[in-house]
C-alpha cells in the first residue's frame, strides 16, 4: 500500500471516529434536529459548489424524472433519517457505544440484502450475524442495563438500519451514476427536509447562540467530515479493494471508544470491551471477501453513499 494512501485511510479513521465525539459537543448547544440541518447546511454548500466549479452540473440538468427520485429518497433515507436518529439518540448514549451500534450496518445489509436481493447467507455470515448482536447486547446491558436506556440504543439502531437501506438503493442507483454526483445532488434533498423538521419541532434557533466549541464542532463536521473526508475516501478507493478499504472502518468505533474514555469521561466494563470485540469481529465475518481488482470492486461495492458516519 502506498504511503499517501495509508494515511489517506488513517485520516478517515481517524476523522470519522472523533466525528461522535464533536457531536456530542455540538449537542450542548444545539436541538439534535436543528444541528443536524446546520452541518449539512455547510456540506451541502460546498457539494453544490463543487459541482458548479467542476462543470458537473450539466449532468444534474440531464437527470431524468426516475433519477431525480432516486436522489431524493437516497436523501431522505441516508441524510434525513439517519441523522435524525444518530443525533437523538447521542444525546442519551455514550459516544463510543453508539458508534459500535451504528457500524453494524453492514450486518443488517447482509439480512436485507437476502430478503429483498436474493443475496447469499453463507455460514461465515450467519457466524457473523450471531457474534456481532450478541457483542451490540453485552455492550447495550453493560453499559445502561435500564429499560430507558435501551429504547435510546434502538434509536441509534435506526441509523444503522437508515443506512444499510440506503446502501442497498444506492448499490442499485450507482450502476448508472457516478458516486459522487449521486451524493452531492442527494445530500441537499435531506438537508431541507432537516431544516423542515427543525423549524416545525424545534422553532428558529438563532445562530448567536452557538459558543465556539459548537462552531468547530459544525465546521468540523460540516467541512472536514462530512465533505473533506468523502473525497479522500474515493481516493483511497481507487488504490486499494474496497473490501480491504471497508474492514478498515472497523477501526472507527475503536477509535471513538477510545477518545469518548479520555475527552467524554466514558466508562466501560470488561463485559462492553467483550462486547465490542465481539461486534467487530461480527462485522468483519459479514464483509464480502473477493479477488476483484480494485478497479471492479469500486464499481460493485456498496458505496459510502453520504460522505460521513
Amino acid at each position: 500500500m502506498k504511503l499517501g494512501t495509508a494515511g489517506g485511510l488513517v485520516f478517515v479513521i481517524l476523522t470519522w471516529g472523533s466525528s461522535f465525539i464533536f457531536i456530542k459537543y455540538g449537542l450542548q448547544d444545539m436541538p439534535p434536529i436543528t444541528f443536524a440541518a446546520y452541518r449539512f447546511l455547510l456540506a451541502s454548500s460546498i457539494l453544490l459548489a463543487s459541482l458548479l466549479i467542476s462543470g458537473k452540473y450539466k449532468m444534474v440538468l440531464k437527470f431524468t424524472k426516475r433519477e431525480v427520485l432516486s436522489v431524493a429518497i437516497l436523501g431522505v433515507v441516508n441524510v434525513f433519517f439517519y441523522y435524525i436518529f444518530e443525533f437523538y439518540g447521542l444525546q442519551h448514549v455514550p459516544a463510543g457505544q453508539a458508534s459500535v451500534i451504528i457500524n453494524t450496518d453492514p450486518i443488517i445489509v447482509t439480512v436485507l440484502g437476502a430478503i429483498f436481493l436474493g443475496e447469499a447467507i453463507t455460514k461465515r455470515k450467519v457466524a457473523g450475524l450471531v457474534l456481532g448482536y450478541t457483542g451490540v447486547t453485552l455492550v447495550v446491558i453493560a453499559t445502561n442495563p435500564t429499560l430507558s436506556g435501551s429504547i435510546w440504543n434502538i434509536v441509534v439502531l435506526g441509523s444503522a438500519f437508515s443506512w444499510a437501506v440506503g446502501s442497498l438503493l444506492a448499490k442499485k442507483i450507482a450502476y448508472n451514476m457516478d458516486s459522487y454526483l449521486m451524493t452531492a445532488t442527494s445530500v441537499p434533498f435531506g438537508t431541507i427536509l432537516l431544516f423542515a423538521a427543525a423549524i416545525i419541532t424545534e422553532g428558529i434557533f438563532p445562530i448567536n447562540r452557538i459558543s465556539s466549541l459548537g462552531w468547530t464542532s459544525l465546521i468540523f463536521l460540516g467541512v472536514v467530515s462530512s465533505v473533506m473526508t468523502f473525497f479522500v475516501w474515493y481516493e483511497v478507493l481507487h488504490e486499494i479493494e474496497a473490501s480491504t478499504a471497508c474492514i478498515t472502518l472497523l477501526l472507527v468505533p475503536v477509535v471513538t471508544t477510545i477518545l469518548g474514555v479520555i475527552f467524554l469521561y466514558e466508562f466501560y466494563t470488561e463485559i462492553s470491551v467483550l462486547g465490542i470485540a465481539l461486534t467487530l469481529i461480527g462485522v468483519y465475518l459479514t464483509q464480502n471477501r473477493n479477488s476483484k481488482s480494485p478497479n471492479e470492486e469500486v464499481a460493485t461495492a456498496e458505496p459510502e453513499t453520504v460522505p460521513s458516519k
